[in-house]
């Protein structure tokens, strides 16, 4: 199931030990393009009391022995932890995603390199056999 709208509200309507896992993707608290949801609520330590009730409403809602899955980007990840464990979530993984910004998504690396180092790069090398039978 998925739902949408304010996660307080809508967390609120289930009823406790209801819901098998969570997924989610938090605001950051970074002020993303100035938009309101995504503020810091006036610091890091009223953010993370805030998001600290958000994971408190997941953790009453989730069954026992589920698990939720938190995405957060690098700046802030280390508030979203701090709540999440506030709240009485055990941190056990940990996901990173790499990503390169402004990175050309339609470009063949190899061909650029080469291009670059004059070097041909391969990604498959198959040896001749010794013997043929």
């Amino acid at each position: 199931m998925i739902i949408h709208g304010d996660c307080i509200e809508e967390l609120k309507k289930l009823s406790e030990n209801s819901v098998d896992s969570c997924v989610t993707d938090p605001p950051a608290g970074i002020n993303f393009m100035s938009k309101e949801w995504d503020s810091n609520k006036g610091g890091r330590d009223n953010w993370i009391t805030w998001m600290s009730e958000v994971a408190k409403e997941c953790l009453r809602v989730l069954k026992p022995g589920g698990h939720t899955f938190v995405w957060t980007i690098p700046r802030t990840s280390h508030w979203t932890a701090t709540a999440w464990e506030n709240a009485g979530f055990e941190i056990r993984d940990v996901v990173a995603h790499i990503f390169g910004s402004g990175f050309p998504k339609s470009t063949n690396l190899s061909k650029q390199i080469a291009k670059k180092t004059g070097i041909g790069l391969c990604t498959c090398i198959v040896p001749k056999p010794m013997i043929e039978l």
